[in-house]
């Protein structure tokens, strides 16, 4: 596990350089879209749970889902009237078949008919025993897959993971990000039943990446395992809300300031006096 006073300077310094940038193309500028809590904590879930493949793909079938449940998705989704198939017919993504996005928004509405809010749900698993957020997290999920129906099994069991047998759960780690931390312009503060102390790392390429470079994990495969590593050794510098570098460090990646190219990118690198990679080319 890495020495907090090494790793404490370069994150929290890359914490206030990100401070303000801008939310695109992050999915999170979907659910700040919504004043309405209810609205933004409907977006929020559906946003994370379809962040998967390329940028603009997501960005793209995002915005044909949320035109489609436009002006209130909340309110689309517990209608009395609720979305109907053709409201979504021709709408996929990737591997997920627009039957299969059908039947998700069927499980959220039922989620919130039965429950009021996601954030009751997920208390509901609980059950009145101490937070523990692989176990809340795997009875919340499957409150949803529970609801799904025959067939379409792959599409049902990537939308809802078992984080019980091994799944990093990137997506949903993302959600819980989402609605407990903040509100701080990025994440939404919404929820108030999960503390931030509580939360894992939502786990992607670049954070699995750069958990080996920094040497916040010594894993090999993103599995939750990885997941709990990562965040261990973000909770050293940060105990009471490790996950807040999160979204400096993904950014990264995403915006291609970290492409492992060893082309002098290394040089723009907050975090790059910590990289065991940057050390061997520069040896």
């Amino acid at each position: 596990m890495p020495s907090p006073h090494r790793i404490a300077g370069p994150l929290e310094r890359l914490l206030r350089q990100g401070a303000g940038a801008e939310l695109s193309p992050d999915p999170i500028a979907f659910p700040h879209r919504y004043a309405d809590p209810l609205d933004a904590e409907t977006a929020a879930f559906l946003a994370a749970s379809f962040a998967f493949g390329g940028v603009l793909q997501i960005r793209n079938f995002l915005s044909r889902l949320f035109d489609a449940l436009s002006p209130s998705p909340h309110a689309a989704l517990t209608a009395v009237k609720p979305v109907r198939r053709r409201s979504v017919a021709g709408l996929s993504h990737r591997f997920i078949s627009s039957e299969g996005v059908y039947r998700f928004l069927r499980c959220v509405r039922a989620a919130y008919l039965a429950h009021g809010s996601l954030e009751r749900l997920y208390v509901a698993g609980r059950g009145g025993g101490a937070p523990d957020l692989r176990r809340d997290l795997a009875r919340f999920l499957g409150g949803f897959r529970d609801r799904w129906g025959k067939d379409l099994g792959r599409e049902r069991d990537f939308l809802f993971p078992r984080p019980e047998r091994g799944s990093a759960c990137k997506r949903h780690n993302l959600f819980l990000r989402w609605v407990v931390r903040g509100p701080d312009g990025v994440d939404l503060g919404l929820w108030s039943a999960v503390s931030p102390r509580d939360l894992v790392v939502p786990l992607d390429t670049h954070m699995a990446r750069l958990g080996g470079d920094l040497g916040l994990s010594r894993r090999k495969t993103p599995d939750w395992r990885m997941a709990e590593e990562i965040t261990a050794s973000l909770r050293l510098v940060c105990p009471e809300d490790p996950v807040r570098f999160d979204y400096p460090l993904t950014r990264l990646g995403i915006l291609g300031v970290c492409t492992r190219s060893r082309r002098g990118v290394c040089g723009r690198c907050t975090v790059a006096p910590l990289c065991s990679r940057r050390s061997r080319s520069a040896g």
